[in-house]
């Protein structure tokens, strides 16, 4: 089991790792996995469309705006681990990329 990635590793995201629960990672995402399609399969679509507000995100705007970064950490991952040499592209760039190309944002037509 590869132990919980100290904050000095990156301090930048230790509140997101601090919400994850001890123990094995594999299991721990299995089960979050089994949760969250249980959740979202009790969603109606017309609720998964709305908003609670005006401007504001819906539900399947969220999922896919996560998705999208699913994508972008993969692929950041792989070149780490690869060692590449090539800068990876800031997120500024990337939100501006996907928020051009992707139809998971407010105001875009899905």
């Amino acid at each position: 089991m590869r132990p919980r990635p100290l904050s000095i590793e990156n301090p930048e995201y230790d509140r997101y790792v601090s919400l994850v629960p001890d123990g094995d990672i594999e299991e721990i995402l299995s089960k979050q996995r089994t949760k969250t399609i249980t959740f979202l399969s009790s969603i109606s679509e017309e609720s998964a469309r709305k908003a609670y507000a005006p401007g504001k995100w819906t539900l399947k705007e969220v999922i896919g705006h996560m998705a999208d970064v699913e994508r972008v950490m993969s692929y950041r991952m792989l070149a780490i681990a690869r060692n590449e040499s090539a800068p990876l592209p800031e997120w500024i760039r990337i939100n501006t990329f996907l928020r051009q190309t992707s139809t998971n944002y407010p105001g875009s037509s899905y």
